[in-house]
């Protein structure tokens, strides 16, 4: 016995034959060899499986602080969703507001831009009238851009004065030589300084532009119908927008410009020494300052600045005109001038009151302004003579003609025939002897003649 046991267990403990596995299920009968290391491999396997769950999940357990911070990070993300959310939502009301404001009622921009055309047409009677009065006083505006003024052709008309052997004549009665201010008034020899202008791009008197084709037409959905019609608005708009700053920029070109002919006229006067009536004189005065950009103004002060030039201008220009600047005699050389020179009589330094211009016998002598006649006859060495009194307070006087055309006490205009050349008196020949006074004292003619090619333009435009 004892030696048949230990013979079973010797060959139970060292069988070499490995496990086998069989499963039946019904006549089915299937059988695996399971070899010692295959069955050694899954036991470790599992093993290793039921060690590393029970270590993580007694980790897990253990520090509750990983699952408390994954709770936090999903309550972040949520409050971030939901500030997000009510951002989007506040913008979505905020445009909705914006549109609804935007999209106003069409009646009501129908009736803005109705009650905006008729402040329009307005304006623009009121500029159109400013525009005839203007272009009455030679200011045009430009309807599509500054258009330079033709250049005035001042060409005199030259008349005969026979063979160039001819002997000059001069003349005058004899005065001696006076030192005085009186024979030398001076004045602002610069010329004036071109005025800053901006030229009308377009016409302000154009129409104003009729509201039509507000409607929607048939046919169109209810919902394009709005859209359709603020655009038509939005350009009507537009429209008016031009106009209105067309209108103003009319007005400003009209002021600048009838402004610097202001300043023309009366810088003239003042290098004769003169004073237009009805115009304050001003002390001189710098001008400078930075540059400011020119802002809108009110439209009613615009065109009063433009209607208070323009009454300025008129008046100036008839002032002006009472200022005898106008060539008694056309084409005429001057053959003795101003001032000092020797006499033609006597040989001796002697004061010429006047200019002397030579002309043959019977040319036209031409008033230089309107005045009125207050000497007609023989006056002395200045043979038959004229003196004319103009508005201006000046005196003209016109010796050695041959005849005498005007009266005393008769009124006459520029360029009238007062008489003819001639030669009576104390003179060597043919010629027109032509004196300038105020208050009796004697005025270099040459001056009121330059000022009168100056602005000459100015008055008779």
């Amino acid at each position: 016995m004892t030696g048949h046991a230990g013979n079973a267990q010797r060959v139970f403990g060292k069988r070499k034959e490995p496990h086998r596995v069989i499963i039946a299920r019904g006549d089915n009968v299937r059988s695996f060899t399971i070899s010692p290391w295959i069955a050694g491999l899954g036991t470790a396997l599992g093993t290793m499986l039921a060690v590393g769950y029970i270590g993580a999940t007694a980790y897990l357990v253990l520090r509750d602080d990983i699952i408390q911070s994954s709770a936090e990070r999903q309550a972040q993300m949520q409050l971030s969703y939901e500030d997000r959310i009510a951002s989007l939502r506040s913008r979505i009301d905020q445009l909705t507001s914006r549109r609804v404001l935007e999209r106003r009622s069409i009646d009501e921009q129908l009736e803005d831009v109705v009650v905006r055309q008729r402040d329009l047409d307005t304006r623009q009677a009121r500029v159109a009238n400013l525009l005839a009065r203007a272009a009455q006083s030679g200011i045009r505006v430009a309807l599509g851009g500054p258009v330079p003024p033709a250049k005035p052709d001042i060409a005199l008309p030259q008349i005969a004065l026979g063979s160039a052997a001819a002997p000059t004549g001069i003349g005058g009665t004899p005065e001696p030589i006076e030192i005085s201010p009186v024979l030398s008034l001076r004045g602002s020899q610069g010329e004036s300084s071109p005025a800053a202008e901006a030229a009308a791009r377009q016409g302000a008197g154009s129409p104003g532009v009729p509201l039509k084709n507000i409607a929607p037409p048939p046919g169109q959905a209810a919902g394009q119908a709005p859209d359709k019609r603020s655009e038509l608005i939005d350009d009507v708009n537009a429209s008016l927008e031009r106009m209105d700053k067309e209108a103003h920029l009319a007005l400003d070109v009209i002021a600048v410009t009838a402004e610097r002919d202001v300043n023309a006229i009366t810088d003239a006067a003042d290098e004769l020494g003169l004073r237009l009536a009805g115009i304050r004189k001003a002390a001189a005065s710098g001008q400078g300052g930075p540059f400011v950009a020119l802002e809108t103004a009110d439209f009613d002060a615009r065109l009063e600045r433009a209607e208070q030039a323009l009454a300025t201008l008129a008046s100036i220009k008839d002032a002006a005109r009472g200022i005898p600047m106008a060539r008694p005699v056309s084409g005429a050389p001057v053959s003795s001038s101003f001032g000092p020179r020797l006499d033609p009589f006597l040989g001796r330094m002697a004061m010429h009151t006047g200019m002397d211009f030579k002309a043959v016998s019977g040319t036209n002598i031409l008033a230089p302004g309107p005045g009125t006649v207050v000497f007609a006859g023989r006056n002395g060495g200045y043979g038959k003579s004229v003196e004319i009194l103009h508005p201006s307070g000046v005196t003209t006087r016109f010796a050695h003609m041959s005849r005498i055309s005007v009266s005393k006490g008769q009124k006459v205009s520029t360029r009238d025939v007062v008489g003819r050349v001639g030669t009576t008196g104390r003179s060597t020949g043919p010629h027109l002897h032509y004196e300038i006074r105020i208050d009796d004292r004697p005025l270099n003619p040459a001056r009121f003649l330059r000022a009168g090619d100056k602005i000459a333009p100015l008055l008779t435009r």
